[in-house]
């Protein structure tokens, strides 16, 4: 029993240097890696058309532009307005179609959800892999 627990305290140790040494970008895909294994060990098959729906209605650069902006912090309809410079009812339809798709949520104020965050990452991912083949 007690060379379990020197076991157990070493591997204690162990991990606290893991952890100490984990780079930054390492700990964004980590989080990443373990957030899409759960949601992969429960989702269904991919609908291609409701896949291509969501891709569709996530498609414009103000939308994304929203999702940026609510990934530093929540925001009011106005602030929102004010920041793209577009008009109201530009402002509505692009809040509707990010609620459908549950990248964002309105509670006080707009903010983006875990899934909005995710999809941020893997679009920043993208970018980055566009980039590396561009030097290629």
């Amino acid at each position: 029993m007690e060379d379990l627990k020197k076991q157990l305290e070493e591997l204690k140790k162990r991990l606290e240097v893991l952890e100490e040494n984990i780079d930054p970008v390492d700990e964004v895909m980590l989080s990443i890696k373990i957030r899409l294994k759960k949601k992969l060990e429960v989702l269904p098959e991919l609908d291609e058309e409701k896949a291509a729906k969501v891709l569709k209605a996530l498609a414009n650069p103000d939308r994304i532009k929203i999702m940026k902006m609510l990934s530093e912090r929540p925001m009011g309809f106005k602030e929102i307005k004010d920041s793209l410079k577009v008009e109201s009812p530009t402002v509505s339809h692009h809040l509707k179609l990010l609620l459908k798709t549950r990248m964002i949520r309105k509670r006080e104020k707009y903010e983006i959800t875990e899934d909005g965050l995710l999809f941020l990452r893997i679009l920043r991912i993208i970018s980055a892999l566009e980039e590396g083949e561009d030097n290629v």
